[in-house]
């Protein structure tokens, strides 16, 4: 008899073990889904709204897809923003710095001088016209754990009016041209942002031996800034979210 009274107490004791687990399970479940329902996704504002605002993006630059002649550039753009993706607006480069910066480069003096060959190469004095622009893309990026930072790549193309010359035909000829870019706006605060760009200007090169001309590319990288007037702005109800 004292074995079965000590077994039945263990049985007895597993049972109403077993009905709190079964009784405490349902509670535990809603505790996580309470705690998972109540948790909040926070989305932050674009830090910079560039919608109705004037951008002027004074740069410089050099081509890059040239080994014979070196050509730099000092412009700058003006857009306005129709958006927060898409832009249009005037720009304008000037090249024509004589040899104080640029010129002729080190290979075209050895190809000339060793080959004894009359070479020549394009180049811009200025070109000037008006593009339109769209930024496919915006993000967000870390420094160092120091802040993020808000950026957008933007692509554009346009209509110029420029003038070129050549080492043989310094004289220079005008006509119209094309260009196209793509452009990084990094933002600084709320009205300066740091500009980079990557450009093609397409233009018809008057060169030695070719009276037709030749379809030119001068492929030119660049940095400035972009200044934005108004530099203050307003968020709206309407306004859509710049990241998660």
């Amino acid at each position: 008899m004292p074995h079965r009274s000590f077994a039945a107490r263990h049985l007895l004791a597993l049972a109403a073990l077993g009905s709190a687990t079964v009784l405490s399970s349902p509670v535990s479940a809603q505790d996580s889904v309470q705690e998972f329902s109540d948790t909040i996704h926070v989305i932050q504002r674009r830090p910079v709204l560039q919608k109705k605002r004037l951008d002027l993006s004074p740069r410089f630059g050099v081509n890059v897809n040239d080994s014979i002649y070196r050509n730099f550039r000092v412009g700058a753009n003006l857009n306005f923003h129709f958006s927060e993706r898409f832009y249009a607006g005037a720009l304008f480069d000037w090249y024509d710095f004589g040899e104080v910066i640029g010129g002729p480069t080190q290979s075209f003096r050895d190809v000339d001088t060793e080959a004894r060959a009359s070479t020549d190469a394009a180049y811009l004095n200025w070109a000037g016209g008006a593009e339109v622009g769209f930024a496919p893309l915006v993000g967000k990026f870390a420094l160092f754990n120091r802040g993020l930072f808000f950026y957008d790549v933007s692509v554009s193309a346009g209509v110029l009016f420029a003038n070129s010359a050549s080492i043989a035909r310094p004289s220079g000829q005008s006509g119209l041209a094309g260009t196209a870019a793509l452009t990084t706006r990094v933002f600084l605060n709320d009205w300066m942002a740091l500009n980079l760009e990557v450009r093609d200007t397409i233009y018809n090169a008057q060169l030695r031996g070719l009276p037709e001309g030749a379809l030119t590319h001068s492929v030119s990288v660049g940095a400035g800034l972009s200044l934005y007037v108004p530099t203050a702005f307003e968020y709206s109800d309407s306004e859509e979210p710049a990241q998660r």
